[in-house]
């Protein structure tokens, strides 16, 4: 089959694996506590906080710091003492990719401490090491898994790109340079994160933002009560099938990130003729 002139049709098919424990009719929710902060530039930003964790005091910062070797910019620094990470209520966030507009969203922002694995900042470092490029961290994920990452280094400190988990093995993923550019800035990032709105682009290549929303929309019809908190800790598994279908399940996070995810994505493009065909890249 000849996937560049296949017709991209949607199939939402939501699926457990790998001990996933939350079917659609037993929810599983976050009831944390929403508040307001703001970034060195007094940009607001309204954050559901993660269930259960900690304060990001000053001592816990600096041990963060001191254990990673590194010396987080100030406004990302803010965001932690005041927040220690979240869910943002605006959470999408519109990038060029492959010279198009598209658009993801910051499921989570990732935290200190003795946090959950899928919000911890520490977990991600762990599980991607050898992946991720040189002096940046990851400071949250969207709702497939990627991760969006901030540079700490002398050259680039501050800027955010974006990092997707299932690209093709055909280029050099430790390379900074090779990912989207985002935001200059923790501060810009934030300022950037709006409510959805379909984009025109999306005609020819639907974003991640929209396939998710989509299959949020199917299991709300299957479960009144769904929404994109009901599980906190899973992420959607997107697949391109060889008969030109989409295929978006539910999965567990925590192997999803570490072992099972897919290029899925990344085949959607190919198909489109925005990118070469390449080997799935493996963790």
């Amino acid at each position: 089959m000849n996937r560049r002139s296949a017709n991209v049709t949607i199939l939402f098919i939501v699926a457990c694996v790998f001990g996933c424990t939350y079917p659609a009719d037993q929810p599983v929710s976050s009831k944390g506590n929403t508040s307001t902060s703001s970034t060195a530039n007094s940009t607001m930003l309204s954050i559901k906080a993660i269930e259960g964790a900690p304060q990001a005091t000053e001592p816990l910062v600096s041990q963060f710091e001191r254990a990673n070797q590194c010396q987080l910019p100030e406004d990302y620094r803010k965001f932690l003492l005041e927040n220690n990470g979240g869910f943002p209520s605006s959470d999408c966030v519109t990038f060029q990719e492959d010279g198009k507009a598209t658009a993801s969203n910051v499921f989570c922002f990732h935290g200190v401490g003795d946090l959950p694995p899928w919000a911890s900042i520490q977990w991600h470092i762990d599980t991607f090491s050898g992946r991720l490029p040189e002096d940046t961290l990851p400071i949250a994920h969207d709702s497939c898994g990627n991760l969006w990452l901030l540079n700490i280094g002398s050259q680039n400190s501050g800027t955010v790109v974006f990092w997707d988990h299932g690209t093709y093995d055909n280029f050099d993923e430790t390379d900074f340079e090779a990912w989207p550019k985002v935001a200059v800035s923790f501060t810009e990032l934030v300022s950037k994160l709006h409510d959805y709105q379909p984009l025109p682009e999306e005609e020819e290549l639907l974003s991640r933002y929209a396939l998710v929303q989509q299959a949020i929309e199917g299991m709300a019809q299957r479960s009144p009560d769904f929404d994109k908190y009901t599980a906190v800790d899973a992420a959607w598994h997107c697949d391109f099938t060889e008969e030109g279908k989409i295929q978006m399940q539910l999965v567990n996070y925590i192997p999803h990130a570490a072992v099972t995810h897919t290029d899925g994505y990344s085949r959607l493009r190919a198909a489109k003729g925005l990118i070469d065909e390449g080997p799935p890249r493996l963790p």
